[in-house]
């Protein structure tokens, strides 16, 4: 945690005002967080005036992306499932248009990037608290984090209020609330993917977003065309990385404080649905827009992977950009991955719970993580 120390602001900085009460309105705010939610307040009535330049450009102008647009790009799979480097590795495609990190904050300040720019890099760590990887406001990002402060219907609003997580998994991923949920959540995502085109000069969307993992009827409803990449990996390293990543993620974002307990528990059940409601719908992707991938074998040889990824799913020239790749991966090859133990009350709880998924893929625990009893 003391690499990932942030001020006392949110994450929803980046909001419109109406969204930032909206979304307030959706959970528990414990006292020793008002100063949290007040300096939040502050950046987004600074950042509101910036909101109506936006609007002219993007509505009054109707900015659009440039040149042929090619059928978008989807990384699915779980967290801590392979899906950053599968995403920073097909983002270095000069073709590919991505959502930044600032865009994932400050999905309504495009046109006043240089400002607020600024304002992230002097409070941004250069890491990820999980794995150490290294962070930029230039690089890929999550959608997620700007749906959330586009609109109510982002799944990432339980970081802020992880008590309610089963209720926004039913609103935001299954969209069982009200039927108008699902149209007014693609007409937001349509927009940011355009926007994140503009702002990158991208062809192809590469978007990456484990929540959307569930939500592949919709995405396929939004853009019949979409392209497909699942990654799966070992359920006993995805679960112990994920608690790891939630564990020193949740403090920095939450209003309300939860347990290690209900953290456990919290990943136990979003693995479960996000994994059972991909095997439910992927039949409605058409097979030669689908492809699947093992991480331990994208582990062992990422080119080859990207390789098949461009020959087999996108159809699209490989080697264009294959020494842009190769000085990708030089440049991540110092990044070191940590080191688990797993206690045998975990370890007997995934192979109960999960058996479903490490029956499917012939998984087992692997030999470098040992259990402590």
């Amino acid at each position: 945690m003391a690499e990932f120390k942030l001020p006392p602001i949110s994450t929803l900085a980046g909001s419109t005002f109406s969204n930032y009460i909206r979304v307030l309105k959706k959970g528990e705010i414990e006292r020793k967080y008002y100063l949290t939610v007040l300096l939040t307040l502050l950046i987004v009535l600074i950042a509101s005036p910036f909101h109506l330049w936006e609007k002219v450009l993007f509505g009054v102008f109707k900015r659009k992306p440039k040149g042929e647009i090619k059928p978008p790009l989807f990384i699915l799979g779980h967290w801590r499932s392979g899906t950053t480097l599968l995403h920073n590795l097909l983002c270095q495609d000069p073709a590919a248009g991505y959502v930044t990190t600032y865009h994932s904050l400050f999905p309504t300040n495009l046109g006043s990037k240089l400002l607020f720019k600024t304002f992230m890099k002097l409070n941004m760590p250069d890491k990820r608290p999980s794995d150490g990887m290294a962070l930029s406001v230039d690089y890929p990002q999550e959608d997620d984090f700007a749906i959330g402060n586009l609109s109510t219907l982002s799944y990432y609003h339980f970081f802020y209020f992880p008590k309610k997580f089963k209720q926004f998994y039913e609103q935001s991923v299954r969209f069982r609330n009200s039927s108008s949920d699902a149209e007014k959540w693609k007409k937001t995502y349509q927009l940011l993917i355009n926007k994140a085109l503009i702002n990158t000069s991208g062809q192809r969307a590469v978007l990456k977003s484990p929540v959307n993992t569930g939500r592949v009827n919709q995405i396929l409803k939004m853009n019949p065309e979409a392209k497909f990449i699942y990654i799966y990996r070992n359920p006993f390293a995805v679960y112990l990385s994920t608690f790891k990543f939630f564990d020193e993620l949740f403090p920095t974002l939450w209003f309300h404080e939860v347990s290690y307990e209900f953290i456990e528990n919290l990943i136990f059940e979003i693995f479960s649905k996000l994994i059972q409601d991909y095997e439910a719908q992927k039949h409605l992707i058409p097979k030669e827009n689908l492809i699947e991938i093992r991480f331990e074998e994208f582990e062992k040889n990422p080119l080859d992977t990207i390789r098949l990824v461009y020959f087999d799913l996108l159809t699209d020239n490989f080697e264009q950009f294959r020494e842009i790749l190769e000085r990708y991966l030089d440049s991540v090859k110092s990044h070191k991955k940590n080191a688990y133990t797993i206690s045998r009350r975990i370890h007997d709880r995934i192979q109960k719970e999960w058996k479903f998924y490490i029956d499917s893929k012939g998984y087992a625990l692997p030999s470098n993580i040992h259990i402590k009893d």
